[in-house]
C-alpha cells in the first residue's frame, strides 16, 4: 500500500487518480441485503500454517535478492514466478500478462549540507528522494511554507504566493497527495522541495510516491523531524541549504498474475492485492500477507464448485502509483467489466498493533456497501470487531471504483497511531503505529500478526463464498 493523505480528502483524491479509468454507466441498487455471516462461514478454517509457509518463501526471496522485491527488480520476478507456480498446482488457469511502467531508483551519495558548517544529513537515514523525484544538485535560500495554522500544508496555490522563484521550498505534511504539492512548488519558482515528516525519526524515513514522473523535475524530498527542525531554522535564519540528490527514471515490463478457476460461469468474483514491495524493504506484510491470504484462498477454492467463477489477481507496480491494477482494469472492455461481480482487494493483514478496517468508500459502486456490511458482520460475530475506513486511491480497488465495479476489502493499518479507544476495542497499545516498520527495511515475517492474517483471510473467503453462491446478492 502507497503512503496516503488523510481521510478527509481521499475521495477527491481518489478522482484525480483515476482520470485515466474509464468508466462505466452505475448499477441499479441491490435487491437483496446481505445474509447473516453464519450462513458462509467456510467449512474449513484458514491455517495459519500455510500463511506462515508463504510468507516464509516471500522472505526468502527477499534474502536472496538484496532484501528487495520492488519492479524492475529479480527479487519481483522471483515472487512472480512462486505465486504463478502455487496456482498452476492447484489447477488455476494462469497468465502473466504484461504492463509497462517507469521505474524509479535513488542513487548512493545524496545529501543536504546547512550552510558553511552546519549540520549535515545523508540520503537514507535522514531522508529520501520521493518515488519519481527528480535529480538535482542545488544551493540556494530555503523558505518554509504552509506552515501557518491558516496554511494547507502546500497543498493550496494560496500557501505559495509570496514564494521567492530560485529558493527551495520546505513544507509539512499537508492533506493531499505530495505530486500536488511538487506542481505549487514547480509553478511557484522552487528549485527543490522538502517535506518533512515530525513522526518520522532518523532511520524511519518513508518514501511517498509522485505517482507518476511526467513533469517531475525538481528534486522532491521526504525528511525526518530532526532534518525539518534543521531546515526550519536556516530559513528563519536565511541560511543557504546545498542540496544533492541524483535519480534514475527507466521503463520496464512488469507482470501482473491472473489465476481464474476454471467453468464456464458468466459472472466472476475477483479478489487481489499487489505483488509488489517498496524501494526499502521486503514488503512481508506490505503486502506479503495479503498474497500469502490470496493463495490461501485459491487453496481452499480450488476444491470448491461456486456458482460463479473465481478469479485471483496479484497486482505489481501498486507501490508506485496502482500501475498494475489501472493497465488491467483500463483493458477491459464494456462486457468484460460487466462479468466482475465485485472485487475484493487484500492489501496489509497483518499489522502488529492492528485495528481491522473495512473498506467502506463513499464514491464506490451500488452493492459495495452490502459487501461492506457483510464483512463488519462476519467479524464482529467471530469477536473480531472492526471499523469502517474511507482508503480512496491508497490500494488497487480504487481502479475498480473507477470503473463502476462493486469493491470492497481488509487492511489493518499503517503509520496511523492507534487510539486509546482502539486499544480499548483490539487490543495492542496507543499511541503508537499500527505498523511500525510500514514502508521500511523491518518488514519482515517477524512483522507480520500471522494469526490476525489468518482470521481476516478467513473473513475475505466467507464474503467470497457468499457472492460466488449467490447468497450475498449485488447488481
Amino acid at each position: 500500500m502507497h503512503l496516503r493523505p488523510s481521510p478527509r480528502i481521499a475521495g477527491i483524491a481518489s478522482a484525480i487518480l483515476l482520470l485515466l479509468a474509464a468508466c462505466q454507466p452505475t448499477s441499479p441498487a441491490p435487491s437483496a441485503s446481505a445474509p447473516a455471516p453464519s450462513q458462509t462461514q467456510p467449512a474449513v478454517a484458514i491455517d495459519a500454517a500455510g500463511i506462515r509457509a508463504h510468507l516464509d518463501a516471500l522472505q526468502a526471496i527477499a534474502d536472496a535478492n538484496d532484501g528487495l522485491r520492488m519492479v524492475g527488480t529479480p527479487g519481483y520476478d522471483a515472487s512472480v514466478e512462486y505465486v504463478a507456480a502455487e496456482l498452476r498446482e492447484l489447477g488455476y488457469a494462469v497468465e502473466t500478462p504484461e504492463f509497462e511502467m517507469a521505474t524509479f531508483t535513488e542513487l548512493p551519495g545524496a545529501s543536504i549540507q546547512v550552510g558553511d558548517g552546519g549540520p549535515s544529513f545523508g540520503g537514507g537515514p535522514d531522508f529520501h528522494a520521493m518515488v519519481y523525484s527528480g535529480s538535482g544538485d542545488v544551493s540556494a535560500p530555503i523558505v518554509a511554507v504552509g506552515f501557518d495554522e491558516a496554511d494547507e500544508g502546500g497543498c493550496a496555490g494560496a500557501d505559495w504566493v509570496d514564494f521567492p522563484p530560485g529558493a527551495i521550498a520546505l513544507a509539512p505534511p499537508g492533506p493531499c497527495f505530495r505530486r500536488q504539492v511538487v506542481f505549487h512548488a514547480l509553478d511557484a519558482g522552487a528549485v527543490a522541495l522538502v517535506v518533512s515528516y515530525p513522526q518520522w525519526p532518523t532511520g524511519q524515513v518513508r518514501r511517498p510516491t509522485l505517482l507518476m514522473p511526467q513533469g517531475i523535475s525538481i528534486p522532491a524530498i521526504s525528511a525526518s523531524g530532526q532534518v525539518g527542525d534543521a531546515l526550519l531554522a536556516a530559513a528563519e535564519a536565511g541560511v543557504d541549504v546545498h542540496l544533492s540528490v541524483e535519480t534514475e527514471i527507466g521503463q520496464a515490463m512488469v507482470r501482473n498474475v491472473i489465476a481464474e478457476s476454471h467453468g464456464s460461469a458468466e459472472r466472476v468474483v475477483m479478489l487481489g492485492g499487489h505483488l509488489d514491495a517498496v524501494n526499502d524493504g521486503p514488503g512481508l506484510n506490505d503486502n506479503g500477507s495479503g498474497t500469502a491470504a490470496l493463495l490461501e484462498i485459491a487453496r481452499f477454492l480450488a476444491d470448491q464448485a461456486p456458482q460463479v467463477g473465481v478469479r485471483l489477481a496479484f497486482w505489481g507496480g501498486e507501490e508506485f502509483g496502482l500501475h498494475g491494477s489501472r493497465a488491467y482494469v483500463e483493458a477491459l472492455g464494456t462486457e468484460e467489466r460487466a462479468e466482475i461481480m465485485a472485487y475484493l482487494n487484500l492489501d496489509m493483514l497483518g499489522s502488529q498493533n492492528f485495528v481491522p478496517f473495512v473498506y467502506d468508500q463513499a464514491d464506490a459502486a451500488p452493492g459495495s456497501a452490502a459487501i461492506a456490511d457483510f464483512l463488519i458482520e462476519y467479524l464482529e460475530t467471530e469477536g473480531i470487531g472492526s471499523e469502517r475506513t474511507d482508503l480512496g486511491g491508497a490500494s488497487d480497488h480504487a481502479n475498480f471504483v473507477g470503473a463502476g465495479i462493486p469493491t470492497g476489502g481488509i487492511f489493518s493499518g499503517a503509520t496511523e497511531l492507534k487510539s486509546t479507544a482502539q486499544a480499548g476495542a483490539f487490543g495492542g497499545t496507543a499511541g503508537e503505529p499500527l505498523d511500525g516498520c510500514y514502508h521500511l527495511a523491518c518488514d519482515t515475517v517477524a512483522n507480520v500478526n500471522i494469526e490476525q492474517v489468518a482470521s481476516l483471510t478467513e473473513a475475505a473467503l466467507a464474503v467470497a463464498l457468499a457472492l460466488a453462491s449467490g447468497q450475498l446478492l449485488i447488481p
